[in-house]
Parts: C-alpha cells; sequence; structure tokens
C-alpha cells in the first residue's frame, strides 16, 4: 500500500526534534513491503498546507499515518496547546486524501486517544508504539478493507482504537527510516539527530507519562546496533551531535557503560547529549560518558528539598544530586538541571532549598517549569481523583496544572525573581525576550548544540557562575 507519514509538529523551541517515532513506524511498514513517504511539518511554518497538499499530490497515498508528539509545551502560566492544529491538519489530509484511511498516532494520541480518534474523525488510532500494530493494521486494510484480526481496543472498546501489545523482552531490531527525514536541516539549525537505545521506565514518579507511554519495564536495544545506526548517520551525512532520547539514559548501568564502550571504540569525533537521573548513578557511567563524546547531560533533579522530592515520586536524595552533578562536572560534562517548582509539598522555604541545592552544583543551565501539568493515570492524578479535588474528565486536551496551594499565590513572581538573578536560568512558562534574541544571534552565527549548552556563552551567566 502507499503509505504517507504525516510528522505534524512544528515546535522548535528549545531545538527542533526529528520525529524518530514516526521514522519507526514508517521503517517497519516499509520493511513490510509498503511504498512509504513522509510528509514532516516541522520547517514549514504558516505553509505547512500547500506543503502537505504537494506531498499528498505526490504519493497519491492510500494510508496516512497522523503522528502527533505534544498535547501541550507544558509551559504554564502561558502554556500553548496545539489540539486545533492537530484537527486542522486532520481536516487538510481529508481534504486532499478523502480516499485514504486516516490512521492517528505518536505520544500525543496515546495520552488522549478517546478525545483525539473522535474530534479528529480518524478511521483508526494506535495506542502506544505503533511499530508492530500499524503494520499489521496496513496488512488488514491491504488484504480485505478493514481489520480483520483481534486488535485490543482498550477500556473504552471503540473498535476505532489499536492498543499495542507492550513487549516484555529486548527491543525489537525496528530500523526507523532516517532516510526521510531532512536530517541536515535539523543539524544546521541547532538540533541533533536521534537515537533510542531503550523504552519502558520503571521508575513511579508521580507526574510523569513515560510508564503510560513506553511500559513500566526497562526494554532494551543492542547497544552495538544503536552505535552502528550513529555511524552510519556520521559517514553517510556527516551528522555530529546526536541526542539519546531514553527516558532515562543511565538506567540500568550495565547497558549505558555498554553503549559507551561501543562508542568510544569506533573514535569517531561526535557528541553527544541524554537524560539521566541522580537515582543510583555511578561515577563509573559518568566517566564513560565523557570519554565516549558525551558533551552534556540533562539531570533529572526536579526539586532539592525532601519534602518536594517525596511529593513527585522520586527515587532519590538531595546527596545524589550533589554527587551526580560533581561527578559530570569533573569528568567535562556539562549539567543542565531540569526543576519543576509548585509541586507537592512545595512552600517558598522549599523553593529556595531547592534553588541553594542547584546553585551549589555550579550548573552551565537549569530549565524550571511552574506546576504539575496533570495527565490521566499518573499516580498524581489518581491521588487528586480519590481526594475529590479533580474529575478524571476534567484532565484533557487543554492544560491544567497542579500548583501547591502554599505557593500559588505568588509564585510567579518568587520564579521572576530567581530568574532575575540567574542568567543562565529559564522558566519556559515565563517571558523570555532576551534569551530568544540570544540564541537566534548564535545560531545566525552559525553555533550549533543543545540550547541550553549555549546558556554559558550568554554575557553574565559564565559556566557554573551563581549569584553572590
Amino acid at each position: 500500500m502507499r503509505v504517507l507519514m504525516v510528522a505534524a509538529n512544528q515546535e522548535q523551541r528549545p531545538d527542533p526534534v526529528v520525529p524518530l517515532g514516526a521514522l519507526y513506524v514508517a521503517g517497519a511498514a516499509r520493511a513490510a513491503g509498503h511504498d512509504v513517504a513522509l510528509y514532516d511539518a516541522c520547517f514549514d511554518g504558516e505553509g505547512w498546507r500547500d506543503a502537505l497538499a504537494a506531498a499528498i499530490a505526490r504519493h497519491r497515498p492510500e494510508v496516512v499515518g497522523l503522528s502527533m508528539r505534544n498535547v501541550d509545551d507544558v509551559a504554564w502560566p502561558r502554556a500553548t496547546a496545539w489540539f486545533e492544529y492537530y484537527r486542522e491538519v486532520a481536516r487538510a489530509i481529508r481534504a486532499e486524501a478523502p480516499e485514504a484511511s486516516l490512521v492517528l498516532g505518536g505520544s500525543a494520541f496515546t495520552l488522549f486517544p478517546d478525545l483525539f480518534v473522535g474530534a479528529l474523525g480518524a478511521d483508526f488510532g494506535v495506542v502506544g508504539e505503533g511499530e508492530a500494530t500499524f503494520r499489521d493494521l496496513l496488512q488488514d486494510l491491504a488484504g480485505h478493507g478493514r481489520p480483520v484480526r483481534d486488535f485490543p481496543h482498550g477500556p473504552s472498546g471503540d473498535p476505532r482504537l489499536l492498543y499495542a501489545t507492550v513487549g516484555r523482552g529486548r527491543l525489537p531490531p525496528n530500523e526507523p527510516a532516517l532516510d526521510l527525514a531532512d536530517l541536515a536541516t535539523y543539524q544546521r539549525l541547532g538540533g541533533a539527530a536521534n537515537v533510542q537505545t531503550k523504552r519502558g521506565c520503571g521508575f513511579a514518579c508521580s507526574y510523569c507519562t513515560y510508564p503510560v507511554l513506553e511500559g513500566s519495564r526497562v526494554r532494551l536495544g543492542d547497544a552495538e546496533r544503536a552505535v552502528d545506526q550513529i555511524e552510519r548517520m556520521y559517514r553517510e551525512r556527516s551528522i555530529t551531535r546526536f541526542f539519546v532520547v531514553d527516558n532515562v539514559f543511565n538506567v540500568p548501568a550495565s547497558h549505558a557503560l555498554a553503549f559507551c564502550r561501543e562508542l568510544e571504540s569506533r573514535r569517531l569525533p561526535l557528541r553527544w547529549t541524554a537524560y539521566v537521573t541522580p537515582a543510583g548513578l555511578r561515577q563509573e557511567v559518568a566517566e564513560a560518558m565523557a570519554r565516549s563524546g558525551c558533551s552534556g547531560v540533562e539531570i533529572g533533579t526536579e526539586a532539592a528539598h525532601p519534602a518536594t522530592l517525596a511529593g513527585l515520586g522520586k527515587s532519590f536524595g538531595v546527596a545524589d544530586i550533589e554527587s551526580a552533578s560533581a561527578w559530570f562536572k569533573g569528568a567535562g560534562v556539562k549539567v543542565c538541571h531540569s526543576l519543576i517548582f509548585g509541586g507537592p509539598g512545595e512552600t517558598f522555604e522549599t523553593m529556595d532549598s531547592t534553588v541553594a541545592v542547584v546553585d551549589g552544583t555550579r550548573p552551565d543551565a537549569v530549565f524550571a517549569m511552574l506546576g504539575v501539568r496533570l495527565y490521566p493515570d499518573t499516580s498524581l492524578a489518581r491521588k487528586l481523583e480519590a481526594e475529590g479535588r479533580i474529575r478524571r474528565e476534567d484532565i484533557g486536551l487543554e492544560p491544567i496544572f497542579y500548583i501547591e496551594e502554599a505557593v500559588r499565590d505568588g509564585i510567579i513572581e518568587k520564579a521572576t525573581a530567581i530568574g532575575a538573578e540567574r542568567p543562565h536560568w529559564v522558566f519556559p512558562g515565563l517571558d523570555n525576550p532576551d534569551m530568544d534574541r540570544f540564541t537566534l544571534r548564535l545560531r545566525k552565527l552559525g553555533v550549533r548544540g543543545p540550547l541550553w549548552e549555549l546558556l554559558a556563552r550568554r554575557p553574565g551567566a559564565r559556566s557554573g557562575e551563581t549569584p553572590a
């Protein structure tokens, strides 16, 4: 069958992101013998309708897979939701390819499948990781014009919703169709090519959607195969920057070490970054990452006070945050902390404690969100539902945030004051016009790499500088 994958994401802040999920699904469909093309809307701006129409006219798809990455940008108090944009994309697909089957997927869709499938008028939606389920659906459509196998349909029983079955072993050796993506433009505009070495998350953070999206069991891929993919992109496309998209790179340590040692053995002139957790981090892993070309890590710190760490369901303490930061800094790896202010147990005193601890680690950058975006089936949402503080149906496509009552009045002013003294701290929910101008200027000068690694070059924000 002729299949057009549509990667709808257009968000480029902090950096444009290669649509790796859509490319994995495209690769699986192509490996099954289908004629697959990709339309990526990331760089088309307001001209996406004409570009999409042209892609449909060229490929004449029988099936269109619409991949939706994010529901919103989780940036309270100025959060931007993308539902209306996704609906316009779906309408444009229907207008240009009225005979094609429209199949929804992606992480945004998986979080709210019942809401999306009806509102966007789709024929089907794949909930969860889509490679196998989408491939099987295509086989049924090609042979029968409809699904004939017994797909799991989920709690609502909606026959349009096809739930992927998450395996418990290693990841299957699927190859993403990277040749379909304009990797050169992603590299030129500051982004990095993506690579995934595993899926699933065994942690129990109270707000996090990763267990919902990927399962609560860690499923490892083959480390050598992941490095082969990196080397091909380097040799065939001159890609020199990579981002490992694993939700937590350093767990389990044995897998992280295998990846680092394999990458180091290739002696390639590459730089890469990853998400890490302080939980169970070993100095050996931090040093191995540095030797293999890791230039920076984004540490999922979220808070640095026992009360707020507990409220967010974190499985580490303040000492772990300090050790992790010291090990990476000592190895020459830049450190960015991700924080959430306003979660359960937060007070202005706990905010001060978190700031003091993070300042003490001398970070290169900090990204701090205000409030906790609520998603269904997370433990925080279930707790609030059980207490009668929110109804499940209130959690939807328009973002709502949990902000602890003790800091609800005054948290914006507090965050503004924190950021004013720390030029290397960014609050995505607050206005940052100086930051936007600074990064745009560097991009025009040809500076590449993750946005946060550039903050050390900002006036008044030398690496590791903290306010007096």
